[in-house]
């Protein structure tokens, strides 16, 4: 099922960057374009998932997947500047302030270093064949699960409730559910392409509220100054 499910993945996830690559270019705003380099990593993580078995065990497969988790350490923790970006975008007045600034990039730095020791060094990865795709993981983990992903998502919960109560767009927080509730069934699962497919509702809400965000730019509903 994973075989046949990540090339799919992959090639919506292409259709998304494609889709998006116009308006993301216009948008003034630097969490747009940290959406679009996220997006690009998570093809190129799809893509290597995609045709491990064709690529076979070697070390031409295991430095590709070290550069998939690498690019995974590195991207995902700018979630949080998206976050960040949308409470600015529609006007939330501490979103402005220098403390929640601070908090915000110390937040995303801790998260990278978190990530950089629990999933870059120190780990031993292994080959492994999981529903016919053919994976180096780490070795104390069949599926390998990111808590720092999971921490990445708060702040981007925060903003779906307040993109939800101020522009009544619910979008954006059943993105946010959805890639929390594929993190938990990728846990109690052996598939590995589920949470993928969660991450991929993830980054259409995101793309969508994009849009949204877009529209209010030109055409504010009314002042949101609260």
């Amino acid at each position: 099922m994973d075989a046949f499910l990540y090339p799919v993945i992959t090639c919506l996830y292409l259709i998304l960057f494609i889709w998006s690559l116009r308006f993301f270019h216009e948008s003034s705003f630097w969490g747009s374009l940290w959406v679009l380099f996220i997006i690009v990593g998570l093809i190129y993580n799809n893509l290597i998932l995609s045709v491990g078995r064709w690529i076979g065990v070697g070390d031409v497969l295991e430095v590709l997947s070290m550069f998939r988790y690498l690019l995974h350490v590195l991207l995902t923790p700018t979630l949080v500047f998206v976050a960040l970006d949308i409470l600015r975008r529609i006007h939330v007045e501490w979103s402005e302030y220098l403390s929640t600034r601070i908090v915000y990039n110390l937040y995303t730095f801790s998260l990278t270093v978190v990530g950089v020791y629990s999933e870059i060094l120190w780990i031993n990865l292994e080959p492994t064949e999981i529903n016919g795709v053919l994976a180096y993981i780490p070795a104390d983990s069949n599926i390998h699960f990111s808590y720092s992903t999971f921490l990445t998502l708060i702040p981007l919960l925060i903003s779906g409730i307040v993109v939800w109560k101020r522009l009544r767009w619910p979008i954006l927080i059943f993105g946010v559910l959805m890639a929390l509730a594929g993190g938990v069934l990728t846990l109690a699962s052996e598939s590995m392409s589920l949470g993928s497919a969660f991450e991929l509702i993830l980054m259409w809400s995101l793309v969508v509220t994009e849009q949204k965000l877009k529209h209010e730019d030109f055409h504010p509903t009314e002042p949101l100054n609260q």
